[in-house]
């Protein structure tokens, strides 16, 4: 299972030297961020289902997938996290847009109001199936991934069909973690005082692929 870690970094110079070379930086995503992280977080026994005919598989039957994620973020010494969020896509970044994307921001009270270093969250997002970023093919896509897989093996086309097949297919989460100083974790932090560095994780989720009504062939 892949995972990956994206750094990046908010502050932004204030000021350029008089031979017009830009002032370096406060200081790094590194620096401020220690660890972030997002997994999942228990058992998750729930499948999406997937529907099926005689002729193949039709469509996603599950209208949502409740996500059991753990969020995990640490600041150096002398930081604080001051806000995390988490989104169901690439590129999730806590001061900018959602584009129609599903996130969920923390802030204030969720992650301690600026007086932890370290924070960790337990949240369950129950997400709508069309809300989920797929890391792959989707279940249906996937199913009939499967399908073709098993008739290349010589199973008949029926016979796939006229049994239920469990596989899996992996959604895709980011989470963002911002980290301020101490004296200004409490009030007075933004986009230009902080710094922030993300996570991403392929959340494995079972997949039913669903027998055909018909018993066709047997």
């Amino acid at each position: 299972m892949s995972k990956t870690k994206i750094i990046s970094s908010a502050i932004l110079a204030t000021a350029v030297l008089a031979t017009g070379l830009a002032l370096p930086t406060a200081a790094s995503a590194k620096d401020w961020v220690e660890k972030v992280e997002v997994t999942r977080d228990g058992i998750d026994f729930k499948p999406i289902e997937v529907s099926a005919n005689k002729n193949g598989y039709t469509g996603i039957k599950s209208k949502n997938h409740k996500f059991l994620l753990g969020l995990y973020a640490r600041a150096t010494s002398g930081e604080r996290i001051v806000a995390m969020k988490v989104g169901a896509s690439g590129g999730v970044k806590y001061f900018e847009s959602d584009d129609n994307r599903w996130t969920q921001d923390f802030s204030n009270r969720d992650v301690g109001a600026g007086s932890k270093r370290t924070v960790s969250i337990h949240y369950d997002a129950t997400l709508p199936i069309n809300k989920i970023y797929w890391f792959g093919p989707n279940p249906k896509q996937a199913c009939d991934i499967n399908l073709k897989r098993m008739m290349q093996k010589g199973a008949k086309k029926h016979q796939v069909l006229n049994q239920p097949q469990e596989i899996r297919a992996y959604a895709y989460f980011e989470l963002d973690a911002v980290a301020a100083r101490k004296n200004k974790a409490a009030k007075g932090w933004n986009m230009y005082n902080t710094t922030n560095q993300r996570d991403g994780y392929n959340y494995e989720v079972r997949v039913i692929c669903n027998a055909s009504g018909a018993k066709v062939g047997s």
